[in-house]
């Protein structure tokens, strides 16, 4: 079955657990993500002139409608995705902590000043860009809803969202809470489409920026769409990041990071560590530790309490993976563990957790982004090259690095081109924290300062304060 179907202009959500229609929904067209970027530039103004008080405490009170509402949210997640119902609802709660940290940023977002030319006092003001669009991906809804609307929102912009056309309901529930909240009309607003959708938007020349997280190709398309009238852009698109393990390692958490950074949301996240470089004197036993750690995780119905793993998120993912399997065995990987449907489920896109060894670095598994729960393994002698090996992909978003000696930890740190390495640690990620990518993965960052640089513009003002005459350097002038 197909993951949507736009009938008309109607789109079919199809939950992957049981392959059932989850719900209908209207299709916004040209037209109507024209009517909402007149909203939100009408909308904008008086959100903008609000005192950043005045935006902190409606981001805060949303916050905590959002954090009440996890339950709902979680399932509307679980149900348009595959996600596992707890891990649903625990990311509609972080959700909630991002508001909270972008209601302490709203009153808080001020420029910097300079004094160094006699005579005159210059400052600097970051102002709002205007309307800004969200567009995102469907493998964290809710999370990556909160994550992304939130800093141009405390920045004093509009905000529009286009959620994937795979998960949109999460979007407009979130949407009304911010109603409720009592963010004004218009100030927050979601659109159903697919990629037709989101072109009108990013296109539209009344948007001024816009934040993208998907993939490479649709990435391009957008910077090109927003290169005609120079919007901003912030873009997080494909990874490929590996998890390097040293012999002095911590070997029980570097295993047991190395299941969760490829098994959690089904490998469906975009900074999952997907290649597993391991020292070549500890790899035979390494990788049947970690083998075997992935072999006891529970893969099943979502909505279990006893599951940990649950669906790919459509009948199109799912294929894609298979045929990346397929690949790896005519390219002769050995297949140590997975490798395919998992049987046992009659109806749903599951994909066995899949380990995969004797990987060579040219081999399709170990430079594709697959986004799902396969593990490629790839061996090394030296630290160069493991550096070779991590850098030997065009896509740059996180790593992780494994080892006891703290001299190595900050040379491999400095010489991992990606926008983020964890040493001794899995994925770590926090609203104050930057996140971004180098390469292929990505432009600009949605965290942190980074984000208010993302929506933002700095507007520099000078005055002149001296009380003498204004020098002339044109005689009678």
């Amino acid at each position: 079955m197909s993951p949507i179907s736009t009938v008309s202009d109607t789109l079919r959500v199809i939950n992957p657990a049981t392959e059932e229609v989850a719900a209908e929904l209207t299709i916004d067209g040209a037209d109507e993500c024209a009517a909402a970027v007149d909203r939100a530039t009408e909308a904008q103004r008086v959100w903008a002139a609000m005192a950043g008080e005045q935006r902190s405490e409606l981001l805060w009170r949303w916050a905590q409608l959002v954090e009440d509402d996890c339950a709902e949210l979680g399932r509307l997640d679980t149900e348009d995705t595959g996600k596992v119902l707890s891990d649903a609802r625990a990311q509609a709660r972080r959700g909630a902590r991002h508001a909270r940290y972008w209601a302490g940023k709203a009153d808080k977002l001020v420029g910097q000043q300079f004094g160094d030319v006699p005579g005159q006092f210059s400052y600097t003001r970051l102002e709002a860009l205007g309307t800004y669009v969200v567009v995102l991906p469907w493998n964290a809804p809710a999370h990556s809803f909160m994550a992304r609307a939130c800093p141009p929102l405390a920045c004093g912009n509009s905000v529009i969202v286009k959620p994937s056309e795979l998960s949109p309901r999460s979007a407009i529930r979130l949407a009304e809470l911010a109603v409720q909240a009592g963010i004004p009309t218009g100030v927050l607003q979601v659109v159903v489409g697919g990629g037709a959708t989101g072109g009108a938007l990013c296109s539209h020349p009344d948007v001024a920026g816009i934040s993208f997280t998907g993939s490479v190709p649709t990435g391009q398309h957008i910077a090109r769409a927003a290169a005609d009238t120079f919007k901003k852009l912030t873009l997080e698109m494909g990874g490929k990041s590996p998890i390097i393990v040293f012999d002095d390692a911590d070997l029980d958490s570097a295993a047991r990071a190395t299941v969760l950074g490829i098994l959690n949301n089904a490998g469906q996240v975009c900074a999952a560590g997907s290649r597993l470089l391991v020292h070549a004197s500890i790899a035979k036993d390494f990788v049947a530790e970690v083998a075997a750690r992935m072999s006891k995780v529970r893969v099943g119905d979502p909505l279990d309490p006893q599951t940990q793993v649950g669906p790919v998120v459509s009948s199109g993912q799912h294929e894609k993976i298979l045929g990346f399997l397929d690949t790896a065995r005519s390219e002769g990987a050995r297949i140590v563990l997975g490798g395919g449907r998992v049987t046992t489920q009659q109806r749903g896109f599951y994909i066995a957790p899949t380990l995969i060894d004797q990987v060579d670095p040219a081999m399709t598994v170990a430079s594709e982004e697959i986004f799902g729960p396969v593990l490629s393994v790839l061996t090394f002698e030296t630290e160069a090259q493991a550096l070779e090996l991590a850098n030997a992909t065009e896509f740059g978003l996180s790593s992780y690095v494994w080892t006891r000696d703290l001299g190595r930890m900050i040379r491999m740190s400095e010489g991992i081109e990606a926008g983020v390495v964890h040493g001794n640690s899995n994925l770590m990620l926090d609203s104050g924290l930057p996140f971004g990518g180098f390469k292929q993965s990505g432009l600009g960052g949605a965290y942190g300062d980074d984000a208010v640089s993302g929506c933002t513009r700095t507007k520099r003002v000078t005055l002149r304060i001296a009380n003498t005459p204004l020098p002339g350097p044109w005689p009678g002038i």
